[in-house]
């Protein structure tokens, strides 16, 4: 391809940028309309929940609804599957297959909805990275240009999905080069932090300049906390460890259930429990963590029977260990029976009351007061760095899904490393599939932990 300017076309450096900024626009517009389009449906269903210590029997239902509609569009509409879209981009990528194909550039969105707008306890994360490299694709495909730069277009498109539906351009990039291991030049990686900028940009403006997580600090980092940041990595390292080893094993369930209605059947009864018992676990459950980063306990037990409860200190720390021992099921009933959601933001979720359990029971037991809202911030960092293997993007996942939260790096960096290397000193192996994803299971020449067998694939909604 000649990229020379006294031919009439643009250098290649410039139009790579454009390019990048195009695709980056255009995920980021996609993430708002998904963000915009689940929180509709949220508020309307969770304006029904009754908050006075009563069942919500609905609640409990929603899941089945919206996870059966996601099996039903995928098997009769799409005819394929698309759950675990970003695990097949990577693969896709791994394998040198950069053509996407073009319904994937909207389907996982509508699946997403409809999995999450009914209750499904996951994030939209996922279908937002695969739509940004369906985007990035396409668009690179449509212009002509080389493989290689559709391949860099598709880890730009993934990396600005992120980056939208997060509000986290540097995240974003951080999910392309250490999550998805998108080996890139300096060039390329100059387009993938314009395409995230500009994925965060557009749906921070469109949802009017506002974050997900509003973070109101009542303190600043105390240096003389740092030992209990440095055991609450190591908490949450083993947390990771617990949540890693029950998601493959629920995937190995999900994937013996050779009917696909019988195990949305599963997948949704799984889910409908968890919420019965604590709604808060419903969607992504930003609301939720809003509340724990900054020091608010009152709405862990909001619409469940223990509502009211909130001031026996061991009753609160005992459920909020078990909405975190809980959630992993919910995330992976969600997404692994049918529906088609995101990792992500459960682990951000899970993560935040670990910091909230660590916090209360050291105080607890040893009479030492700390910042439970900054603590939970710090165990959202701790867990996702152990639970994804991304120890750079949880710091910067963290410091920016808040808004303000770059004040508190040092600790994030501090609890996101002590947890990925308890994780990798007790599981070496990634728990995504592929060992070139991670660099020390690959020297180890240890096997992945799989989510699901690509063996089993063909018992997937619309396989053929």
């Amino acid at each position: 391809m000649d990229t020379s300017s006294s031919q009439g076309r643009l250098p290649l450096g410039i139009g790579l940028m454009l390019l990048a900024s195009a695709v980056g626009i255009m995920a980021g517009f996609g993430s708002w309309i998904i963000k915009v389009s689940i929180g509709h449906m949220a508020s309307l269903f969770l304006s029904w929940m009754r908050d006075d210590g009563g069942i919500n029997w609905y609640i409990g239902a929603l899941p089945f609804a919206g996870i059966f509609l996601a099996v039903a569009y995928q098997r009769f509409v799409v005819h394929a599957s698309l759950e675990h879209g970003s695990d097949q981009v990577r693969r896709d990528l791994q394998e040198r297959r950069f053509y996407m194909r073009r319904g994937l550039c909207y389907q996982p969105f509508i699946a997403s909805i409809l999995t999450l707008g009914f209750g499904g306890s996951a994030g939209a994360e996922g279908p937002c990275a695969t739509v940004g490299a369906a985007l990035g694709s396409n668009l690179s495909r449509k212009l002509g240009m080389a493989p290689e730069i559709v391949r860099v277009m598709m880890g730009c498109g993934a990396g600005a999905g992120i980056a939208g539906i997060f509000k986290a351009p540097v995240a974003g990039m951080m999910f392309t080069l250490e999550v998805m291991k998108v080996r890139i030049g300096t060039m390329s990686v100059m387009a993938l932090t314009l395409a995230s900028l500009c994925g965060a940009l557009t749906c921070y403006a469109l949802t009017g300049f506002s974050f997900d997580i509003r973070f109101m600090p009542s303190a600043f980092f105390d240096w003389r906390t740092s030992g209990w940041v440095i055991a609450l990595g190591v908490f949450c390292g083993l947390y990771s460890v617990y949540y890693n080893r029950v998601a493959a094993m629920l995937g190995k369930f999900f994937n013996r259930i050779g009917n696909v209605w019988l195990r949305a059947a599963a997948g949704s009864a799984m889910a409908g429990i968890a919420l019965l018992l604590f709604p808060c676990m419903y969607g992504e459950g930003y609301g939720t963590i809003t509340a724990l980063v900054n020091g608010n306990d009152a709405g862990i037990l909001a619409g469940s029977l223990w509502t009211g409860h909130d001031g026996d200190v061991w009753l609160l720390v005992s459920l909020a260990s078990a909405i975190m021992l809980l959630k992993v099921f919910a995330t992976i009933a969600s997404n692994s029976s049918g529906g088609v959601a995101g990792d992500f933001a459960p682990t951000v979720f899970a993560g935040a009351f670990a910091g909230f359990v660590f916090a209360r029971c050291v105080s607890a037991l040893f009479g030492v007061e700390l910042p439970v809202g900054l603590f939970c911030l710090y165990g959202a960092a701790g867990a996702f760095a152990g639970i994804i293997h991304a120890p750079l993007m949880a710091i910067f996942l963290a410091a920016e899904i808040v808004g303000n939260g770059y004040g508190f790096i040092l600790p994030l960096a501090m609890v996101s490393l002590t947890s990925y290397l308890v994780m990798k000193l007790l599981t070496p192996a990634s728990r995504y599939a592929g060992a070139d994803h991670d660099d020390l299971a690959a020297l180890l020449g240890t096997p992945p932990i799989p989510m699901y067998n690509d063996k089993d694939n063909n018992k997937r909604p619309g396989s053929r």
